[in-house]
């Protein structure tokens, strides 16, 4: 005759594997936002350099972003935030992704407030960016003459696609979740 634990046991669903990450994404996300950071706020002249007769123009002025200090360090507090989350969680979670898209959200509020502005843009290179590209194509020398609009973009796009990366991948997490407790209570009631 058949053991009765025997069937139990072939009948348990096999766990399903919880949606996890790589530890080396958070990690890089803190090294790049604090190293990102620092030379932001302490050298902003090597990010973007125009020369002009041996002269060095840097994109960005110094004494503006140092008046940014604060909105700077809460940017760095928030993505630093956001990254210990990832380790702390260990998977990807609903809370997870909660945590994430409000850190996202309040990080591209600090991003606002560090880039909208153009006085961050030096003066001399928006001026030398106009007289260069005024014979070749002015809407890309208007855009150019812009980097701070370009660094915010692109923030804002990466932010977003994160948020949209976690919060689906927070979903399916739960859903599975959800599909384990549903078998266990199955191969409990069989």
């Amino acid at each position: 005759m058949s053991n009765p634990e025997a069937k139990t046991e072939e009948s348990r669903p096999a766990p399903k594997k919880k949606i996890k990450f790589s530890y080396f994404e958070p990690v890089a996300g803190i090294i790049f936002a604090l190293v990102a950071a620092a030379i932001f706020y302490f050298f902003p002249q090597i990010i973007t350099i125009v020369f002009i007769g041996g002269r060095l123009i840097p994109t960005f002025n110094s004494e503006v972003i140092q008046s940014l200090w604060l909105p700077i360090l809460i940017w760095v507090i928030l993505r630093v935030g956001v990254e210990v989350a990832f380790l702390v969680e260990r998977r990807y979670t609903q809370r997870l992704a909660l945590i994430s898209f409000i850190g996202n959200v309040l990080t591209a509020i600090a991003t606002f407030i560090i880039f909208f502005n153009d006085r961050i843009v030096h003066w001399e290179y928006v001026d030398f960016v106009h007289k260069y590209f005024a014979d070749v194509a002015v809407w890309f020398g208007n855009i150019l003459a812009k980097p701070n609009l370009i660094i915010l973009v692109i923030i804002v796009i990466v932010l977003i696609i994160e948020s949209i990366n976690v919060i689906k991948k927070g979903r399916k997490s739960r859903v599975k979740d959800k599909e384990d407790k549903d078998d266990v209570v199955k191969a409990k009631e069989a």
